[in-house]
């Protein structure tokens, strides 16, 4: 039986189509509608999805200049060809040629330098590498501070004026601590060579080759280094490579502390901008080395110098101020 259609509508109304019109229309609209729901929420879910990577930090990073700022600044190629002619720009060609100076970010990457392959002693800075394995071994719960370290006659030995300053218990040992804080703030051979022995020289050099150190080797009488292995090191323990907070700055404050600063803190002293300078040094007759992290309000940098003469602070002051004067002069 029909149901009564009632023409009150105007045409093309509803009212005016028969009863399974009106539901096949329904349908289609209700269809439509939550299709139209469907786009909505699925492009809402995107742009959360797109907003949580950000925030996150899994997307892309804002670009960093390597002096600190934002911007993409100049490209690598130009800053290392203009850090070289700066450097340069305070030699003397003779000096130029048997200089080796390496400039990195504290992430490793490559700024610029001089002859940064060039090889030579590492005297005192072969320490870096020691105290690098040291905190990474206490980072991984190997080792602790307060472990004792026998200070033997071969260590002994080595001394080279500073073994009273060295706090040895009666039973020949010192902490793994005071270990440390003597062979870098003062430089104490006899301590570097009792963490040597238990750390292990082979093994110190294993660690030396992971981290891109081609040359540098504390296993080697030599003691062969260059200035790009040099930096290397240093940026690792800047950036605390395989160590925690507590043992990356543990690390630099004992390089803060650091007693010879004739090089490359004497040269930033007073500079503006410089916050922090942390180094070790290294001497011999005919041998010069400094190696620094540099603390500025526009980020951190290491520097490595490898100059020939006896003590020859003064060349490596006129490279220093020159690589920090072309870093932060922009």
């Amino acid at each position: 039986m029909a149901l009564p259609v009632h023409h009150t509508g105007l045409p093309g109304d509803p009212a005016e189509r028969t009863p399974w019109e009106f539901l096949l229309a329904v349908a289609a609209a209700t269809a439509a509608f939550v299709y139209l729901l469907a786009v909505v929420a699925g492009h809402a879910a995107h742009h959360a999805a797109d907003t949580e990577v950000r925030a996150t930090g899994t997307g892309p990073p804002a670009v960093i200049s390597v002096d600190g700022s934002r911007g993409a600044g100049p490209s690598s190629g130009d800053q290392a060809a203009a850090l070289e002619a700066a450097i340069r720009g305070v030699l003397a060609p003779e000096e130029a040629a048997s200089t080796g100076v390496a400039v990195m970010t504290p992430a490793g990457d490559w700024i610029g330098g001089l002859n940064p392959d060039l090889p030579g002693y590492a005297a005192s800075t072969f320490k870096l590498a020691v105290l690098l394995e040291a905190e990474r071994r206490v980072s991984a719960g190997a080792l602790s501070y307060t472990d004792r370290v026998p200070v033997t006659e071969e260590a002994r030995a080595e001394d080279l004026g500073t073994i009273d300053r060295l706090p040895v218990a009666p039973d020949g040992t010192v902490s793994l601590g005071e270990a440390l804080e003597a062979m870098v703030t003062f430089s104490d051979n006899a301590s570097a060579v009792a963490l040597l022995r238990l750390l292990g020289p082979a093994e110190i050099d294993a660690s030396l080759r992971v981290l891109g150190a081609e040359l540098f080797s504390v296993n080697d009488p030599g003691l062969p280094v260059t200035a790009r292995d040099l930096a290397r090191v240093l940026a690792a323990i800047a950036r605390g490579d395989r160590m925690s907070a507590a043992q990356r700055d543990h690390a630099l404050g004992l390089l803060t502390a650091q007693e010879v600063r004739s090089g490359i803190p004497a040269a930033l002293d007073g500079m503006p901008g410089v916050r922090r300078v942390g180094n070790k040094t290294g001497t011999w007759p005919g041998a010069t080395r400094d190696a620094a992290f540099v603390e500025t309000g526009r980020g951190t940098y290491v520097v490595a110098v490898m100059a020939e003469g006896d003590w020859n602070w003064e060349l490596v002051r006129r490279v220093a101020r020159a690589v920090h004067e072309q870093l932060t002069s922009r």
